[in-house]
Formats: C-alpha cells, structure tokens, sequence
C-alpha cells in the first residue's frame, strides 16, 4: 500500500514532546498508537499537519488540522487503492468542485474519490485544441462526418474543444481531460470513523508459495487473525491449498505493536506468532502503552524478543507523563528545590541538557511513549546483546 501523506500529529494542547509523525494510510492500530505517543485519549484531541502529500499536493488547500484524523486516513486509503485513470478521474472531480466557488472539505473529497468512475477520461487531450480533435476523429461532432481528410484539417479543433468542454462542464488535468457522466456517490455519510481496537492482535495475509517456485505458487491469500486456535488456522491453509505452514508465506498487515509490523514475515514461526498474538490480546491499555515503550528502548523487535520482553515487564518503570527532557528536568528540580524557588531558577537552567544529563547518568531511555528504565538499574541494551537466551 503506498503512501498518501505524511502527516505531523501532536495533543491539541500543545505539550512539548508529545508528537510523531505518521503515514498515511495507517492501520486502526497505528492510528490507535498515535495516541498513546502524544498521550491522549480520543483522536479528536488530537491536532495535525501534513508533512508531505507525494502525489496529492493540490489538495493542500482543502486539508487542515481541523478536520479528525481518522477522517484524512479514510481519504487516504481510497486515495491509496486508485489507479492512474482514477486519480486523474478524481483530480478532475476536484477541479470542477474548486470551480463552484463553494468550501469544501474532506468528507466532501472523500465523496469524491469514491466517485471517480462517474466520470470520462480521454488521457491525450490536455487542452481545447487536442479535445476538439479528439471528439473530430472520433464522431462527437455529427456535421463534419463527411469532410474529406483536407477540409477536416482545416476545421478550428480548439473552437470545438472550447464549445464541449464549456457544454458538459469538463476539465482538464496533466492525466488529460475528465468530464462527468453519472450522479456522484454519497460515501461519506454512511461511514463510520469511530477509532476502535479490533478484535484481533495480530493480522496475516497467508498466500502459498514459501519456495518461490511460480509454477508451484498460486495467487490465493487469506486473511488470518491471530490470536487463532489450531482450527482456523488449518482453514487458512486449506483456503490457498497448502498442506503446511512449511509452504507458506506471510505477511504482517496489523499489529497491536506496530513497530512489529515489518519484523513479522514468513521467516517466523507461526506458533511463535500466535504466542505473541496471545500475549497481546491479554495486555491492558497502560501495560500495551509500557510494553511498547520497553520495545523501543531496547529495539528489540524479533518475535522472540519481543515475547521475552512480554514475559519480563515487571523488571521495567515506565513514567509516561515524561515526553522531553524538560519534563524530567524540571520534575527533578521541583522535587530537590520545591515549587518556589523553581520559579527563581528555570530561567537560569538549560532544562534539556540538564535532563540529558539525568537520563545518561541514571541509565534512562526516553521513548515516544514515555520514560523507561530498569528496577535494578542496570543498561537498556537488547537482551540478545546481554547474552539472555530466548525461549
């Protein structure tokens, strides 16, 4: 799945640190993770910018931070699914919208890219002269079906661009000229964007073929939910005809950890897999929030590790309320010098080299989601570098 936008996402209320950045489209557990980096509870407290918008720069006028999250990924997702005749179909739709001289936002863009085929696209005309040719040599212009080949040449093409284009109210774009033919499809009133968890922990797209032998694969997948009891994961292999997990491949399309997402492939076990999907789906939201920030600290994302690392929670501290430095700094300070004289000495500190200083000395390590360090304060490294052994 491509990219749409890169967005800059941050709490509404402005607190230092508490940001990321995101592409978009992004899986339900992406967004939902979002959260717990700029330590919200609801994406409408949320507020963003886009960073990068790849193919779709026209539409920076119509996006702003306003609008909820969940809302511009609904855009880009169908943005992401298009293919270069609709996006040119769906450019050309804006067009005509920007025309009416009305505002608009996402959900009427939404409406839009769910509309692309209501429309005509003729990808070599790209201004009145090449349509007026175009609708010459192709009989839209009945009294002139009987020219020969040099008084056809003679006719003013971009006289006849102009009349139709003006007629049917069509545009033109660099994918060429787009004209509506159908009513437009009313997609946004139907959808409901409420950010929620899914039922799964794990999502797997399973197809065969694991030897890479294209005579022996077939173009069969199927979605598998992790966690899954032996049954329907052998349904899953019955559905792309494989006799094993051994023939197998996969690929990771969610994951209530998303740093995970490209650390789960076909080179995993699936039963290892599936005990971290278990493992996963157990977790509440605060023990999710430490567990990911533990992953983080220690970078360790295999599946095993990661499992080792479900298992050893407690040996950590998470203080999520950190977001900077200056949280720690300054947390510190007040708690040494009390609130009085803190007022007195900020502004003669430099709170962020101060709190550097405070987490290198201390062994801490300051995550996207919060503060972690060790009960028995020792180093943050990998457990694979400490000569831990998984299991």
């Amino acid at each position: 799945m491509r990219s749409i936008f890169q967005v800059y996402v941050a709490a509404s209320d402005a607190h230092t640190g508490r940001s990321t950045s995101l592409c978009l489209p992004a899986t339900p557990y992406e967004l939902l993770d979002v959260l717990d980096k700029c330590r919200v509870k609801d994406a409408s407290e949320l507020y963003w910018e886009i960073e990068e918008y790849h193919s779709f720069s026209e539409l920076e006028p119509f996006l702003t931070g306003e609008d909820e999250l969940c809302e511009l990924n609904a855009l880009a997702q169908k943005l992401s699914e298009l293919d270069e005749r609709q996006i040119t179909s769906f450019k050309g739709l804006v067009n005509m919208e920007v025309e009416k001289l009305e505002p608009f936002g996402i959900p009427r863009l939404i409406d839009l890219a769910y509309s692309t085929d209501c429309c005509h696209v003729v990808p070599e005309a790209k201004d009145d002269v090449s349509l007026g040719r175009f609708y010459a040599e192709n009989g839209f212009v009945p009294k002139i079906d009987d020219l020969s080949d040099e008084l056809f040449e003679l006719l003013n093409f971009q006289k006849i661009g102009q009349e139709c284009r003006i007629g049917e109210g069509g545009v033109f774009t660099s994918g060429g000229y787009v004209v509506q033919h159908t009513e437009l499809v009313e997609a946004y009133k139907d959808m409901d964007l409420t950010l929620i968890a899914p039922e799964y922990a794990v999502l797997l797209e399973i197809s065969k073929g694991h030897f890479n032998d294209p005579t022996y694969a077939n173009d069969k997948t199927v979605r598998l939910p992790l966690p899954a009891e032996p049954a329907a994961m052998d349904a899953a292999l019955t559905a792309i005809g494989a006799w094993g997990w051994p023939e197998t491949d996969f690929r990771c399309l969610d994951c209530r950890i998303p740093s995970l997402l490209s650390h789960i492939d076909g080179d995993d076990n699936i039963a290892h897999i599936n005990r971290l999907a278990q493992k996963l789906q157990t977790m509440g939201d605060k023990e999710l929030a430490k567990f990911k920030a533990v992953l983080e600290a220690t970078q360790n994302f295999s599946v095993l590790g990661a499992t080792y690392v479900s298992d050893t929670l407690d040996e950590y501290l998470f203080t999520p309320q950190y977001a900077s430095p200056e949280d720690m700094a300054r947390d510190f300070l007040e708690s040494s010098v009390g609130s009085r004289s803190m007022e007195t000495l900020l502004p003669y500190v430099n709170l962020y080299a101060y709190g550097q200083a405070l987490m290198q000395e201390q062994e801490y390590a300051l995550t996207e989601y919060g503060l972690i360090s060790r009960e028995d304060e020792q180093n943050l490294k990998p457990m694979e570098q400490n000569g831990m052994e998984m299991m």
